[in-house]
């Protein structure tokens, strides 16, 4: 009996440490739901304007993170337009160029309070528990309208969410 009783613990045991550890919620797959720029846009004309450029751009976007329990991250089928935007006075110009092909990586990660730290470079996730965020400051050029000049620059903050 009393063996019975320990065997049924242990296994007990095993079972809530494996179920604990499948309940992570930052392992899984993380699809791109935002390429947000800090500058409203009507780009496919249908007079609903957004500073995503997911929203507003016909390029496909098939990009997903995966997390794994290892502590291993990767990217596949990077979304990766090729985006110009001009000043005329107060008025931003786009030129959007779809990319085909695919981009992807591979690393390690650590996990610090609600960030998920990518290994070696430092570059940081946010983690909300619904959605990470990516945000690479200064990232996206403002041209002056013959391109010849930075005239300011933006912020291009990606955001992620669980599928």
């Amino acid at each position: 009996m009393k063996s019975t009783l320990k065997t049924i613990l242990v296994l007990l045991t095993i079972f809530m440490n494996a179920s604990c550890e499948d309940e992570n919620p930052l392992l899984g797959e993380w699809k791109l739901s935002s390429w947000h720029i800090d500058i409203e846009m009507d780009l496919d004309n249908d007079t609903i304007k957004s500073s995503n450029l997911l929203d507003e751009a016909s390029c496909e976007n098939k990009e997903m993170l995966t997390i794994f329990k290892n502590g291993t991250i990767n990217a596949i089928n990077t979304y990766n337009p090729t985006v110009k935007i001009s000043k005329n006075g107060d008025k931003y110009v786009f030129d959007v160029e779809c990319n085909k092909g695919s981009i992807g990586f591979a690393t390690n990660f650590k996990v610090l309070d609600d960030k998920v730290i990518i290994e070696p470079n430092g570059e940081e996730y946010h983690f909300s528990g619904k959605q990470l965020t990516r945000v690479f400051e200064d990232a996206i050029n403002i041209y002056n309208i013959d391109f010849t000049e930075v005239i300011e620059t933006k912020d291009l903050v990606l955001s992620y969410i669980k599928e």
